[in-house]
């Protein structure tokens, strides 16, 4: 019965997604109005929101890739040499 703890998002996050969230309103508003120009500038926001999103995920994502990889080889360099040598060897050869 393990409960998720949620952690509270990013203030990047809460950005990225606001700037999402006003895009697709703009381009509803915009089919509302029959407004190129705002459909557009909706679509661009729509976007921008998008990838900032994105790239605030990924960056949380390398730090998790880094944090894990730093757990690993501290657990290896506390292994005599032969079992870090039989770890090793099972990793790259599985199965």
């Amino acid at each position: 019965m393990d409960k998720q703890i949620r952690t509270p998002e990013s203030k990047n996050e809460a950005v990225a997604r606001m700037i999402g969230v006003g895009g697709v309103l703009a381009v509803g508003g915009g089919l509302i109005l029959r407004s190129r120009i705002v459909c557009g500038l909706g679509l661009l926001m729509t976007i921008a929101g998008a990838s900032l999103y994105a790239r605030v995920k990924l960056a949380e994502r390398h730090q998790k890739i880094e944090e894990a990889e730093s757990d690993i080889r501290a657990e290896l360099d506390k292994l005599d040499p032969v079992a870090r040598a039989q770890v090793l060897k099972d990793i790259v050869l599985p199965g």
